[in-house]
């Protein structure tokens, strides 16, 4: 048996929007098992149902608590009127609640899963080509004009995700004349320093780092996310996303 609820914490720092986490609680799991990196528990359809992350409401890696604290990451990225904008945005913020989003208790460290590892103190999330071609809609090593009608606010220092933010139309040049955004690795970089902290290990909180396939650092990693392997529908799902 397991509890189904999460719970969000603050830290007290003066930033408790980026400390907050969720902590699940779980008992039962057994050697062998797939584990959610998000909850720690085996992926179940979600109760309730999750409102940003719906697509994976069939089987889930996230309960209500992570749906939240990705609803809360994503609209500090987009403007309200653009949260629909951008359905591959959508699907990489919640990737973790894929209910492929596991590893395997029986592993040892590093933790792997189809597309993730947790190694030390930062879990890796690897993109498929075919995904960041939908989400980037140019040459990977260019920069892109996807996200220029609405625009991206963004810290401006990315390597400190807790600098001032502001709009970025990545493909407007700068004061040196580059673009803003000038490609997908610069932009993987600059989303993963404020990626939804849905991953604890040790109890601590981990770093995010999305990446795409073939790096160095997840050579061990066999597979990557694709658009397709990011949620299933039931009939009825398919529907309802119809009518939205």
């Amino acid at each position: 048996s397991r509890f189904r609820c999460a719970f969000i914490f603050s830290s007290g720092s003066s930033n408790p929007a980026a400390m907050r986490r969720v902590l699940t609680y779980s008992v039962g799991l057994v050697a062998g098992q797939d584990v959610c990196f998000a909850s720690g528990m085996a992926p179940e359809k979600p109760f309730p149902s999750l409102t940003q992350c719906y697509r994976h409401n069939e089987e889930a890696c996230c309960k209500s608590g992570h749906d939240h604290l990705v609803n809360e990451a994503l609209t500090s990225v987009l403007a309200p009127a653009c949260l629909k904008e951008y359905p591959a945005l959508e699907d990489l913020y919640c990737s973790l609640c894929s209910k492929d989003s596991t590893y395997s208790r029986s592993e040892d460290t590093p933790l792997k899963g189809p597309h993730m590892k947790l190694q030390e103190s930062t879990v890796y999330i690897v993109l498929c080509n075919s995904f960041l071609d939908s989400l980037w809609g140019a040459s990977l090593d260019s920069f892109t004009n996807v996200f220029d009608n609405c625009g991206l606010q963004l810290p401006e220092n990315k390597s400190d995700p807790n600098s001032e933010r502001r709009v970025f139309v990545p493909s407007a040049v700068d004061s040196s004349g580059e673009p803003s955004i000038p490609n997908v690795d610069d932009f993987l970089e600059r989303i993963s320093a404020i990626f939804p902290p849905l991953v604890r290990h040790n109890g601590a909180a981990v770093q995010v780092q999305i990446v795409r396939q073939g790096a160095d650092s997840v050579a061990d990693v066999e597979g990557c996310l694709s658009g397709c392997s990011l949620f299933s529908l039931s009939l009825v799902g398919m529907i309802v996303l119809a009518r939205v």
